[in-house]
């Protein structure tokens, strides 16, 4: 738990770091950044001088709509809803403003929407607080409109809606008043062709004509059973005469069904028609081709004398007398004669009563006959008729059907009208002003000096903070040590501090300067061996070290001459070599001549011990380059320079090659295969990462040992180095070895105290 309140403590400390390191790297942009605070300022103090001032009001505005009985059964709430999208919609719309900006003389027939929206009014909105009541906001350029300007938009809504409501009522009277015209036209048009065809189809024949024969199936149906019941009757007669006896024929003769009520009765005096020849005359159908025989209906074949249910009950009578009679006297006793003789009389009237009834019968059967015929001849008369009715009744009812659609729409468009005309409020909206909610007609709204003050203090922050901040991302150099480790993945062995060319170039040093308060310029030379030491590589030496740059003037010259002194100054005879052929100055540095150097050995001008030059510092010596001699650059790759190196290994504990720049030059390329590792040197604030990461994968594909690079020349003026790179700078070496310096100045005297 401990070791991650110690973690967590870390993480907090590097985040406090990195934030100081960010504010403090913007202190090269401070100028800057007081320049663009000021012109956030000023732009909000400009905006505040030369902009319109505007002002404002809200008005509360009463929304009345009145409803009849019939409006609110379909929902007349619902529809509310609607016409407060539409009231919110128009008040805010460009006719209506332009029409209340009219109406106050503000403006002339020429203006449009847009000269009153850049000049005079330009905003409205329209909000409604709840169904009766809406909130309408002006802002205008002029105090006197945010206050008048409200107002005149609800009066004009209310004009503008009388006048669209009259207008809309007259157009639609008048073109209901052409439709009914139309309608009329159709009607009357609609009625001729009615009668016309009434006329010209003889409907009122047909129909009466189909009356007439209406009752022709239903008749032919039951005569046609009439019939055969009494078929049915004379054949039981003929094969049962004898045992049906009087009574029995007489019942069955008149157990026929009744005629129809429609059928004339049987009586004397008629003229019945039969097919045959029953007499007394006959007569040819031309329609039938039959003979018809008419018969004269005559009392005795109709009438009997008295019914015979009568006299069978008389007769049953009698015979019982008969009976009883008969077992008190004999047959020829007065009192059975005077019986047998009623007996007698009752019987020959039921003969005659039979002979009536058979004569009725066949007589009525004939008829039925011959009207069975009759109906069934007209009974095509009577399909005719019905087909001829039907086809003249559709056409009717179809003419009517269509007279009765114009009648209905003549009805509507009447009703409409009266609607129309009845109907001038129900349903309309009313908007009444109600006063000022809110009002700034005395101090503009727009620009509001507070406001402004804080945007154009926060316009200032963004900009001295987004610019510097924009520089930042845009300078791709190098000056973070931690910061480009990490993203090179190459370590920083160390840092060299700004100095005075001529300090660093001082090869005369003591091995003794900073032995007692550390030197700052020294120690880090010094730290810089260390880290090469440390860092040997696969090869477990460090006795070859090539020291380069990515482009020239990264201070590399400067930097291997030190390095040299630093292996020299801890006793390795050490010799520094300038293999930048072209422009090498490491005489300059080292203070020796150049007359004799590395291209002299190269082509084989010079001795070895001639060329190796003994310089101010004790155990370091130096090659310089030499005169420049063309061709001499591809010698560095020939086995000359091999056989060199060789020799001068065994003579030195440390050599140090000053080489050319990476970029863009070929002898880095294959001096670095001669060495045991490379330094590379970063001018700090100048090299670019890019430079930096291809010198780097450049020497690192041909299989170099990097021992890190040194950040050169780094600026401690600048407070961001100086808080990043504390350690490395003079201001720490002097508050740290102040105290002991003193101390060692007074060691001598305690010594002579001692006994």
């Amino acid at each position: 738990m401990a070791q991650n309140q110690k973690t967590a403590q870390g993480a907090i400390a590097l985040d406090w770091n990195g934030i100081i390191s960010i504010v403090l790297s913007y202190e090269n942009y401070w100028r800057l950044m007081i320049l663009l605070f000021i012109t956030g300022l000023l732009s909000a103090l400009i905006v505040y001088v030369y902009a319109r001032p505007s002002y404002e009001s809200t008005a509360l505005i009463r929304v009345s709509q009145y409803l009849d009985s019939s409006q609110l059964a379909r929902g007349g709430a619902a529809d509310f809803q609607l016409v407060r999208s539409s009231i919110g919609y128009e008040l805010e719309s460009e006719v209506l403003q332009l029409e209340a900006a009219k109406s106050l003389g503000w403006t002339d027939e020429k203006t449009t929407y847009y000269d009153l929206r850049n000049n005079l009014v330009p905003v409205v909105r329209a909000s409604f607080l709840d169904q009766y009541n809406l909130e309408l906001s002006v802002s205008a350029y002029n105090p006197v409109v945010v206050r008048e300007f409200a107002k005149a938009l609800a009066e004009v809504y209310e004009t503008n809606k009388v006048k669209l409501r009259n207008e809309y009522r007259d157009k639609a009277i008048k073109r209901y008043i052409d439709e009914i015209t139309d309608v009329r036209k159709k009607l009357s048009t609609q009625l001729d062709t009615r009668l016309k065809f009434e006329e010209e189809s003889a409907l009122a024949g047909a129909q009466i004509e189909l009356e007439r024969l209406s009752n022709v199936p239903v008749e032919l149906v039951r005569l046609r059973y009439r019939t055969e019941e009494m078929e049915r009757i004379r054949e039981v007669l003929e094969k049962r005469q004898a045992a049906l006896g009087v009574i029995g024929q007489l019942a069955l003769l008149t157990s026929l069904p009744a005629a129809p009520a429609s059928a004339d009765p049987l009586k004397s005096g008629s003229i019945v028609r039969n097919s045959g020849s029953m007499g007394p005359f006959n007569f040819t159908n031309p329609a039938q081709g039959k003979i018809v025989t008419q018969v004269v209906v005559q009392p005795d074949m109709v009438e009997g004398l008295e019914p015979w249910q009568a006299l069978e009950k008389r007769k049953r009578v009698l015979e019982e007398k008969t009976r009883i009679t008969r077992a008190k006297f004999l047959e020829g006793h007065p009192e059975m004669l005077k019986l047998k003789d009623e007996l007698y009389e009752v019987s020959s009237a039921l003969d005659l009563e039979l002979e009536v009834a058979r004569k009725a019968f066949e007589l009525e059967y004939a008829r039925s006959k011959e009207q069975l015929l009759e109906l069934e001849a007209k009974m095509p008369d009577y399909h005719k008729a019905t087909k001829s009715f039907d086809d003249k009744k559709m056409g009717y009812d179809l003419m009517k059907k269509g007279q009765l659609a114009w009648d209905n729409a003549y009805e509507q468009l009447s009703k409409q009208i009266e609607g129309l005309q009845l109907t001038t409020d129900v349903g309309s909206v009313n908007l009444e002003f109600r006063g000022f909610v809110n009002i700034r007609s005395d101090l503009p709204v727009s620009p509001s000096r507070y406001q402004l003050g804080i945007i154009g203090c926060l316009l200032g922050i963004g900009l001295a903070g987004g610019v510097p901040f924009l520089f930042t991302k845009l300078d791709t150099s190098i000056t973070s040590l931690s910061e480009f480790e990490r993203g090179l993945g190459l370590n920083g062995i160390g840092i060299v501090p700004m100095a005075d060319p001529e300090v660093l170039s001082q090869m005369n040093r003591s091995n003794s300067v900073g032995s007692v308060v550390p030197n700052t310029l020294l120690e880090n030379f010094r730290l810089i061996r260390s880290s090469i030491i440390i860092n040997q590589g696969a090869k477990d030496n460090a006795r070859v070290i090539l020291v380069t740059s990515a482009r020239p003037g990264e201070g590399k010259t400067t930097l291997a001459t030190n390095i040299g002194w630093a292996f020299s100054s801890m006793g390795d005879k050490t010799l520094v070599i300038d293999c930048d052929l072209r422009r090498g100055r490491v005489h300059q540095v080292g203070g020796v001549p150049n007359d004799l150097g590395l291209t002299n050995l190269l082509t084989n001008n010079a001795k070895l011990e001639d060329c190796i030059q003994q310089s101010t510092a004790d155990n370091l010596w130096l090659i310089t380059r030499g005169p420049v001699i063309s061709g001499t650059t591809e010698l560095l790759n020939a086995k000359v320079f091999s056989n060199l190196l060789d020799e001068l290994k065994g003579r030195f504990d440390r050599i140090v090659i000053d080489s050319p720049p990476v970029l863009g030059l070929s002898e880095t390329a294959f001096l670095q295969k001669y060495a045991d590792g490379v330094v590379l040197v970063i001018k700090s604030g100048a090299t670019s990462r890019g430079d930096v990461k291809d010198a780097f994968n450049l020497i690192g594909k041909l299989g170099a040992h990097f021992y890190g690079f040194v950040l050169n020349q780094v600026d401690f003026s600048k407070r961001a180095n100086h808080y990043q790179y504390y350690y490395y700078s003079s201001t720490y070496y002097e508050a740290n070895w102040e105290e002991e310096k003193s101390l060692s100045l007074e060691t001598p005297s305690s010594d002579s105290r001692a006994p």
